[in-house]
């Protein structure tokens, strides 16, 4: 894993001038300690950078930018190619020379052999640019699942891109101008949903997606090239369990792939198990590396004696740290500053601080278990859902939007308890011709937003609706598959963006912040397509979240441990809110009252942090706020002080 960028000029006048390249390197130390590069067109019109994290092949023959041998193709990547060793070898035969033992140079022959198609012909996690000086076209891809990130950006006479928003900022080009359509939606999903940053100049690139420049015109073409769509893998009903045992190692075999130790991020719970289960059988005798965090100051929270004890079950190598409060406020500095935005899972504060332990220890490269209850949905709150569906919103979809509306207001004459709440939302959205889910983690359904926004801010979103993020997700899948049922739009809207842009961007850059690369074995392309290709009844059987994943770990360790209720990784946040937390955030409230003024409704929050958040939900709401003012505070107005 690495951090990547680049500028082209569009405008046929001016020059990149390296220096841009150089700010942005520097923005992602973190992303590659090992090396740098930067290489420019010899008309200085384009200009490539790149930070290299070593992983494969760790000679200076990885170095990149990369090139082939006439130097009309450059590139510059970051992750991991799984099956570049058979690409090679085909590439061979055609008579590519190859230099070095990296993945990268296997991008650089085959976009020779097969131009912007070379997308459909890739197995990984990545994200890179690819240089055609002949054609004068650069051409950006972003991996099927979404683990790797990209971000672009277009002003007068550019075309800019990096592995991280910051770099951008730092190459002086980009508008530093919050998108406050980005702030709304972030309010209900956590994080700014695709193609939005809450950066107004500077994009994302979605999943499974490439866009090509076209230099001379300065023309973007964006495409999809896979979306994960049922029914794209043929399965054999009577062998499903052989088939996923066999697609999971195949996964885990290919992610072992490294010249670097390698790991595995482990809470003991059923995900990580199997994973670090699959990992011991491809190395034995070595040990497994295993890794865990815990909290010294909630204990209810606290699963490494879990992780300890499976660890020794297993018989692996473990490390294990532990974090309370102080912690977490003494790196919220670092902590704000490599989300690169606000990411608003507090989950990223335990990610950091295992991560760190990782490479302080030596390990490079950790596996994690992201992306499990998503593809076989492992979830408790989907069980419940397809429940409600069923009860509640299939029958309230029946009502012309009209009566849904007028029900809605009848309701409010009704004391609220969470039973008129829930129904009183499916009439709400019934009303609105809006759909029964948006995500699986809301932060402020449109509703709660009302009572913490600032009239001000209000006003400005007037006619703004967060249920407009999905409702071109619905269609999509619709379109591809008419017959979809609620559990398979569900699964498609998660994939496309809680998935990789909250859970996947969370691992990403906390484990980049101490430079180490996080893979994901259940997230394999051709894993993905498998879990949504069979069966509903496969993925829960007798009603059991993730029962293949269970099934297939209990061979090995007891169903008691395998089948005990599922226990999120959480993080204290309710009880940090009471003290040292709640200290910080009025702090900051009282340091930059203008600035939150223009958001939100400050005598609101100031009374929900006095009285203290009594569930963990209403913690959860006060952390998206405070993350949020923290990252304008410490990150942004620090790279340009238009923010201030």
């Amino acid at each position: 894993m690495c951090g990547i960028c680049g500028a082209i000029r569009t405008d046929q006048a001016g020059k990149v001038n390296p220096a841009i390249i150089q700010r942005m390197m520097a923005a992602m130390a973190h992303r590659g300690p090992d090396d740098e590069g930067i290489w420019t067109s010899k008309d200085q019109t384009v200009g490539l950078g790149h930070r290299r994290l070593a992983i494969i092949d760790l000679s200076s023959l990885g170095k990149q930018p990369m090139g082939n041998e006439t130097g009309d193709v450059i590139v510059v990547f970051n992750g991991e190619i799984y099956n570049y060793r058979e690409l090679r070898q085909k590439l061979t035969t055609k008579g590519h020379l190859f230099r070095s033992r990296t993945d990268t140079e296997t991008l650089v022959h085959l976009y020779e052999e097969e131009g912007e198609s070379i997308v459909t012909k890739l197995d990984g996690d990545y994200a890179f640019a690819i240089w055609d000086a002949r054609n004068k076209r650069m051409l950006l891809a972003r991996d099927p699942a979404g683990v790797k990130p990209l971000y672009y950006m277009q002003t007068k006479g550019w075309f800019l891109f990096a592995s991280e928003i910051n770099a951008l900022l730092h190459s002086g080009l980009a508008t530093p101008e919050i998108d406050e359509e980005a702030v709304y939606h972030y309010l209900t999903y956590l994080v700014a949903p695709p193609p939005k940053t809450l950066v107004r100049s500077i994009l994302k690139l979605p999943i499974g997606s490439a866009l090509s420049v076209n230099q001379e015109t300065g023309e973007v073409s964006f495409w999809r090239y896979w979306e994960p769509l049922p029914g794209l893998m043929e399965t054999d009903a009577n062998n499903l369990d052989e088939e996923f045992e066999d697609l999971f190692n195949q996964s885990v075999r290919k992610r072992l792939l490294a010249d670097v130790p390698v790991g595995v991020l482990f809470s003991g719970g059923v995900d990580s198990t199997l994973n670090a289960l699959s990992f011991q059988r491809e190395i034995t005798p070595a040990k497994v590396r295993t890794y865990s965090v815990g909290f010294s100051d909630a204990m209810d929270y606290d699963e490494s004696e879990t992780a300890r004890e499976m660890a020794s079950l297993l018989g692996t190598e473990h490390y294990e740290t532990k974090i309370n409060v102080k912690d977490a406020m003494a790196g919220s500095s670092n902590l704000v500053r490599f989300q690169d935005e606000p990411i608003s899972d507090p989950v990223s504060i335990p990610l950091y601080f295992v991560t760190k332990l990782a490479r302080e220890t030596g390990t490079i490269v950790l596996h994690a278990g992201e992306g499990a209850d998503e593809i076989f949905c492992g979830y408790p709150k989907w069980s419940r859902l397809i429940r409600d569906n069923r009860l509640l919103w299939k029958p309230v979809s029946c009502l012309p939007p009209m009566v849904g509306r007028l029900l809605y207001w009848g309701l409010k004459l009704f004391p609220r308890d969470a039973m008129v709440a829930k129904i009183a939302d499916a009439l709400r959205r019934r009303g609105l011709n809006q759909e029964f889910f948006i995500s699986s983690a809301v932060a402020y359904y449109e509703s709660e937003k009302q009572s913490v926004l600032s009239q001000d801010f209000k006003n400005r979103m007037s006619g703004v609706d967060s249920f407009e993020v999905v409702r071109p997700l619905y269609e999509r899948i619709r379109s591809a598959l008419p017959t979809a049922t609620f559990l398979q739009c569900i699964t498609f809207i998660e994939l496309n963006l809680r998935l990789p842009e909250l859970l996947l961007m969370r691992a990403d850059k906390m484990s980049m912040a101490n430079s180490v690369e996080l893979r994901v074995p259940f997230l394999d392309r051709r894993l993905i397509e498998f879990a949504l290709s069979v069966p509903e009844s496969f993925k829960l059987r007798n009603a059991i979240p993730k029962e293949p994943v269970k099934r297939l770990a209990s061979r090995t360790v007891s169903a008691e441990k395998i089948y005990k209720p599922k226990r999120g990784f959480g993080v204290p946040i309710r009880e940090w809110f009471q003290g040292e937390l709640k200290i910080r955030f009025k702090e900051m409230l009282d340091d930059r009252r203008t600035e939150a003024d223009a958001f939100f409704n400050l005598p609101a929050v100031i009374s929900r942090l006095d009285h203290g958040p009594k569930t963990t939900r209403e913690a959860f709401q006060l952390w998206v706020i405070y993350n949020f003012l923290n990252w304008r505070r410490e990150l942004v107005s620090r790279v340009n002080p238009l923010f201030d």
